[in-house]
Formats: structure tokens, C-alpha cells, sequence
């Protein structure tokens, strides 16, 4: 049996809507549709990144550190660090995550030396890294694996959603469902089953979408 021996299947959105207008059935609003449904792409992208860490959405980046600084601002397309290590002289160490509430409650901040804690403050525009002990220099440095923000769908012909080609089922399915709650005369138990139908593709692909390594956890038992 012959096969095409290609690998390029992918929707642009333009595609995404005609498939998502087709699941929902019906007559189309053209005209309005298209930037309407740009907009619920959007708003189901950033609903997806509030419901787990998206792997392909986390890049390292390099922060120098400077001597008696204790805070660096993350780009404002970052939502967070997953993990912080420090680098110095070729050897990396990972430092561990404290709460913002915790690092608040260190009695001297201004302590020099190797950072071993850092916390993330994470604010409207972007977050900030805060590391203890403050450097004592500034040739250490910071690497961060940050999780960005997926970009922004402001096309519909020649561009793709910023997503792997193995999520293009629910996200087709995401926006039948949403462009369902906004088009006129669409029946309540449509709106119901392509709403199941979103959750169980999404769901489906966000447990495809992790770590395939094993974990491992040692509790840490103290005396008082």
C-alpha cells in the first residue's frame, strides 16, 4: 500500500475556522466570523496556559548577575520560571523555590554570597526574580526556564496557531465550541456535545504533553 511519505499536514486558520464552523453546522455569519473567531482563539490560548504548563511554551534564557542586586525583571511575555539555576565557574547549581510570603520573612536580606533561593513575583506586566543571598558579584550567572506566553493569532490566511500539529483537533474543537455559544440558533445540546467533545480532545493532548521521565519523591523528615 502506497503512503505519501509526508509529513506537512497543518491548518492555517483560516482552515481552523472553516473546520470548527463545519463542526458546528448551520448557516455562517461571514464578514464578522473570522475576526470574531480569531478573538475566542486568543482567549482559548490563554485559558490552555492557566491549565497546566504547556511544554513547548518553556525557553532558558541567561540572566548576568550583578553585585548587590537582588532582583531581575523577566520579559513581559514571560508568566513564570519553572526552574532557576545558578552558574558559576562552569558548575551549575539548581537554587530552590521559596514562596514570595517566605522571602519576605528573611531577617537580613542584605546578606551577601551564592544564591541558593530565589521566589518569583509575579505581577500584572511580567514577573520578578528575587535571589538570596544577594550576589556578591557579577559574573555568576542565572539560568531560567521561563514559560512564555504563546503568540498572539492576529491573521487568519498564512498563519498558524502557536501550537504543536497534535493539538489541532482541540483546537478546532475549542472554537467550534466557542464560536457555538456565540452564533444564534444553535441548539443547547449541540453547544453541550461540542463542548464535551473540546474537553475530551484538550484533555486527551494535555496528558500526551508531559514529561515521559519518571519521578521520584523522598520526603525530608527532621527532628524537631
Amino acid at each position: 500500500m502506497a503512503v505519501s511519505s509526508t509529513f506537512n499536514f497543518n491548518l492555517d486558520i483560516d482552515d481552523v475556522i472553516q473546520e470548527a464552523t463545519e463542526m458546528i453546522g448551520g448557516e455562517q455569519t461571514l464578514g464578522y466570523e473570522p475576526a470574531s473567531a480569531r478573538r475566542s482563539l486568543n482567549l482559548m490560548l490563554k485559558d490552555w496556559q492557566n491549565r497546566g504548563i504547556l511544554l513547548w511554551s518553556t525557553e532558558a534564557s541567561v540572566i548576568t548577575v550583578t553585585a548587590s542586586v537582588s532582583s531581575y525583571a523577566l520579559s513581559d511575555s514571560t508568566i513564570d520560571a519553572l526552574q532557576v539555576i545558578i552558574n558559576r565557574s562552569n558548575t551549575d547549581l539548581p537554587l530552590t523555590r521559596i514562596s514570595y510570603e517566605e522571602y519576605l520573612q528573611i531577617p537580613n536580606k542584605g546578606q551577601t554570597g551564592r544564591a541558593t533561593q530565589y521566589t518569583v513575583k509575579r505581577d500584572r506586566d511580567n514577573p520578578t526574580i528575587f535571589v538570596w543571598p544577594i550576589p556578591e558579584n557579577s559574573t555568576d550567572k542565572l539560568k531560567v526556564e521561563k514559560i512564555s506566553e504563546l503568540t498572539d493569532i492576529n491573521k487568519s490566511a498564512t498563519q498558524n496557531a502557536d501550537v504543536p500539529k497534535r493539538f489541532l483537533p482541540c483546537l478546532s474543537a475549542g472554537l467550534a465550541f466557542y464560536m457555538s455559544m456565540k452564533r444564534a440558533n444553535v441548539p443547547p445540546q449541540k453547544i453541550t456535545f461540542l463542548k464535551q467533545n473540546y474537553e475530551e480532545l484538550l484533555n486527551r493532548a494535555l496528558m500526551e504533553d508531559a514529561e515521559k521521565a519518571s519521578l521520584y519523591i523522598l520526603p525530608r523528615i527532621s527532628r524537631a
